[in-house]
Formats: C-alpha cells, sequence, structure tokens
C-alpha cells in the first residue's frame, strides 16, 4: 500500500503535520514559532510574513550574507549551517534574519528544546530554515541538534541551520564540521567606523564628538545599544561623557597591551611605546605567527603569547621570525595612532627603570620618542609567567590637554620592556564595521 502524503492541516491558528483533509500542502514563506498541545502534537504558529526593522542597521555584515545565499543557490542539495558567535547587541541576530529573509523559504523559529522536536522538523516536507537564537541557552550540551542535522541529511528536502551564541560554546561536533555547520563568524565590538556612524546620526552637540570617541574607544565593550544611550545621556544634559563616567553603567578597560620587542640576540631592539590602536586585539595563542603592522610597515611576527594582555614579537630578521613568515595575516594595524603613555620596564635580569611620559605628541613612527623621566614603580610577580617585572603605576594623560615636551632617551636597554596599549584615541582613519542594532537583538 503506497504511504499517504502528509499535508498540513488547520486548527484555528495551529498548523499540524497530518494527512489530508480539507488544508494545503505546503507551507508558506513565512515565520513559524513551534509548539506542543496537550495530546503531545507539534504544531507551528505563523508569526509573521518576515522579520522587519524598524530602525536603521549600521554597518551591514554584506559579504557574510551574499556569500550564504550564493552558497545555498548554487546548489541543489545539501544542508547548509551557519553559526554567528558574539557580544550581545553586535549583529549576529540581525545577520541571521537578514540571510532567513533572503533564502525566501519558511522559518522555523526554535526556542525550545521540546522532546522529540528533532522528529518533528525533521519531518516537514519542504524546505525550510531552522532559526535558533541564543542556542547554548536553549540546547546546551544537548545532542539534539546532532540529531536534526544527522537525520537531514536523509531527507528530500533541504535545510538551513541559522544559529547565534553569545558564547562560543556549542558541541564540539559542530566545530570544524563544515558538512554540519560551513560558516562560523565571530562578532566582536563595533568597528570605528561604525561608531563614527552613529554618532553622526545621534549626537545633537557636535563639540562633544571627540570626547565620545574617545570615551566609547575606551570601553570594554562596544555595541550600538551603549553607544547609543551614551549619546543620549549627552543630549539630554549637554555634558560630555566625561562629566558622567563615574556614574554610569558602562565598563572600562582593565589593563593596557604589553608587547615585547626583541633584538635577534634575544635583547629588546628599542623602547616601545603606548599609541592609539583600535580596534584593540585579543591575545591568545591563535595570535602566534600574526604579522606587528605599524604604518604600512612590519615590525615583527608575534612569537610569544605571554598572558592575556602580554605577547612578544620578533622581529622578521631573526630565525623565529622568518620561521613564522611573511605572509600571515596582520594582528594589529596602526596608522597615525596619537601617543597616549609611555611603559617600560627590566624583567628583573638587568637594572631597574621606569619611565613615565611627560606629555604626548602626534607620532607616525611606532619606534621614534621615548621619555627619560625617572618616576616611582612598584614591584610584581608575574603570575604567568613566573617571572618577576616590575611595573609603572600607570596614569593616563590626556592627549588635548598635554602641552609639556617630549625628551628623547639615547641610554641603550638590553633586557625585556613592556608596551602598553590605551586604545582610546584621538585621530585616525576609521575601518569598514559590521552589523549593529538599535535594539538588543544580540
Amino acid at each position: 500500500m503506497a504511504e499517504v502524503k502528509k499535508v498540513w492541516n488547520s486548527e484555528g491558528n495551529r498548523l499540524f503535520l497530518g494527512y489530508p483533509s480539507q488544508e494545503f500542502e505546503v507551507l508558506e514563506n513565512a515565520i513559524y514559532n513551534v509548539g506542543l498541545d496537550d495530546y503531545g502534537r507539534f504544531f507551528l504558529v505563523k508569526n509573521s510574513d518576515k522579520f522587519s526593522f524598524n530602525y536603521k542597521l549600521y554597518g551591514l555584515e554584506t559579504e557574510l550574507v551574499e556569500r550564504v545565499i550564493k552558497t545555498y543557490t548554487s546548489t541543489s542539495n545539501g544542508n547548509l549551517g551557519i553559526l554567528l558567535n558574539g557580544l550581545k547587541g553586535t549583529g549576529k541576530t540581525v545577520s541571521s534574519k537578514i540571510i532567513a529573509n533572503r533564502l525566501n523559504q519558511p522559518i522555523i523559529l526554535v526556542d525550545n528544546n521540546i522532546k522529540g522536536i528533532h522528529k518533528f522538523l525533521n519531518s516537514i516536507p519542504q524546505n525550510i530554515t531552522i532559526f535558533i537564537d541564543e542556542y547554548e541557552k536553549i540546547f546546551g550540551d544537548s545532542s539534539v541538534m546532532l540529531t536534526i542535522m544527522d537525520g537531514a541529511l536523509n531527507s528530500d528536502f533541504r535545510r538551513v541551520f541559522l544559529l547565534t551564541t553569545n558564547e562560543l560554546y556549542v558541541d564540539r561536533n559542530l566545530i570544524q564540521r563544515p558538512g554540519r555547520i560551513r560558516y562560523l563568524k565571530k562578532f566582536e565590538d563595533l568597528k570605528p567606523s561604525v561608531v563614527e556612524e552613529i554618532i553622526n546620526d545621534c549626537l545633537e552637540y557636535d563639540e562633544y564628538r571627540q570626547e565620545c570617541i574617545n570615551f566609547i574607544s575606551n570601553l570594554e565593550t562596544i555595541t550600538v545599544d551603549i553607544v547609543k544611550a551614551i549619546l543620549s545621556e549627552v543630549n539630554i544634559h549637554n555634558e560630555g561623557p566625561l562629566a558622567f563616567e563615574s556614574i554610569f553603567n558602562v565598563k572600562k578597560l582593565k589593563g593596557k597591551y604589553n608587547v615585547l620587542l626583541r633584538e635577534e640576540d634575544g635583547t629588546l631592539s628599542q623602547v616601545a611605546k603606548s599609541v592609539n590602536i583600535y580596534p584593540r586585539p585579543m591575545f591568545n595563542e591563535e595570535k602566534v605567527g600574526y604579522r606587528f603592522e605599524v604604518n604600512g610597515e612590519t615590525i615583527g611576527m608575534v612569537s610569544r603569547v605571554v598572558n592575556f594582555n602580554t605577547i612578544e614579537v620578533s622581529p622578521l630578521t631573526d630565525d623565529k621570525g622568518k620561521a613564522l613568515g611573511f605572509e600571515a595575516p596582520v594582528l594589529i594595524k596602526v596608522e597615525d595612532a596619537d601617543i597616549v603613555n609611555y611603559s617600560f620596564a627590566y624583567d628583573g635580569y638587568g637594572s631597574e627603570m621606569i619611565t613615565k611620559p611627560n606629555s604626548n605628541v602626534k607620532s607616525s613612527n611606532f619606534l621614534e620618542k621615548v621619555v627619560e623621566s625617572i618616576d616611582e614603580y612598584e614591584n610584581s610577580e608575574d603570575e604567568e609567567d613566573n617571572m618577576p617585572v616590575t611595573k609603572l603605576k600607570m596614569e593616563s594623560v590626556d592627549v588635548a590637554r598635554s602641552e609639556r615636551p617630549l625628551r628623547s632617551l639615547n641610554e641603550s636597554v638590553d633586557e625585556s620592556m613592556t608596551w602598553n596599549e590605551s586604545p582610546s584615541y584621538e585621530s585616525g582613519p576609521m575601518s569598514s564595521g559590521e552589523i549593529g542594532e538599535s535594539e538588543s537583538a544580540g
């Protein structure tokens, strides 16, 4: 006896997958929520025709969207998985919604890990997009998604899996498995160009523009919601963010980034100084082998990650630098950055000396000028490297207000020194950005 094809039956606003009655065979292209009735039957409820945005979108991730659409439409079979990860409010959910709209097929929103949901989703007899926002909160370590993906492989219909996570904590079988998750994109802080665009759109008092840029760039987290909240406060009270920073609910960066620059013989090549670098990098073992580029010039290669905030850069002239190669990606790119502060310290194997800035100046040469004043310091233990380090008690210096001259230091140095990065900036080009939205869409 031939199997009877299942179709969608309507009971009120609920759509049940069952056997033919008076209803229709396929879902229309719309957005649906999944539910379970009192009898244990799965159903769909139409949510809306498509995702809509009643606010301006910033820094659209056009390249990613177009790549996903081209990949899917250029093939006639096989499933496609996209995992977008990042801070809430950085644009991953908006990106997912734009992709879902462009695919032009039914979108199934999954917001609960209901027992048996994998069988229901795999039984839908047409191509669909399965959208799971904040995947880790719904499924965690559950293998349900693997079951859905693997079950879909045996289906006559295609599935697009759109997953977002606030933390990259997903079943390891989804990672480095392009057959399941083809595209993995990490969304980070807003790019400077996006911050500038929001400021252009929202700031009512142009005299606070630079202060807003400096303040925002020095935050621990930078999202559209945070930027707009700061600008709203400025507009309401007609005062710059420095006037309310002590009571405003945002976090500034903790600590500085350090770069150890060494000669071929292992000694420090020159004194490194703090400049305005934005966007700020995240240092981890994956960054070993990256180029360190300033004003188009490769200073060296990242050869070691000492700790979360400290990396060592080997010049391209030594064996370690050569081994890492010229063609590695750029980790840090600085163009005409402002000097914010200086700090360098011996690592306990030489005489101890700490210098502190007398001023801030514009400079396009990363290793050009240093200061010679000696100031107080404190000894501390570097817990990660088990090496005694003499550290400076850092004091931020306002670039705009500093008028004292910069003096040069001609003394040679032969031990490791550190460069402390302060990401706030007074000027410098803004790079292209990523998606952001005015609501906390994730």
